[in-house]
């Protein structure tokens, strides 16, 4: 009697113990258990491009909806969840950002791209 006993309550903690480990092991936590830090840094960035090509209000909405749109698609796909499904993501998520920009705020970026990384190296390593 005292066997059976303690095997049914061995077996109801282990089946009660399952089931809650169950219940919070989601696929939405590691994207929501740090969003407020992914979106400080999401307007780090939108800044940072503010100050280079001068965003009006709508473009950075714009851009802010683009910027969600592919961190759902990377935190609940897990077919994204390999280097070249992320590197394709971040190609197609660089594109539309593109596309938000008009052409002359295009050619702001790409210049800056070009001769910035120049410039902050000819600062920092000057003598004297």
């Amino acid at each position: 009697m005292r066997k059976t006993i303690l095997a049914i309550a061995t077996i109801v903690t282990l089946t009660v113990g399952n089931s809650f480990a169950q219940r919070y092991n989601r696929q939405e936590v590691p994207a929501t258990a740090n969003s407020r830090a992914d979106n400080a840094f999401e307007e780090f960035k939108i800044n940072k491009l503010d100050e280079i090509v001068k965003l009006s209000r709508k473009q950075e909405n714009k851009i802010k909806k683009i910027e969600n749109h592919y961190d759902r698609l990377t935190s609940s796909n897990r077919r994204y969840s390999t280097y070249q499904g992320v590197k394709r993501l971040e190609q197609e998520k660089q594109k539309e950002i593109l596309a938000v920009l008009t052409p002359a705020q295009r050619q702001r970026l790409f210049a800056y791209q070009q001769h910035g990384s120049q410039f902050d190296n000819r600062r920092y390593n000057r003598k004297g």
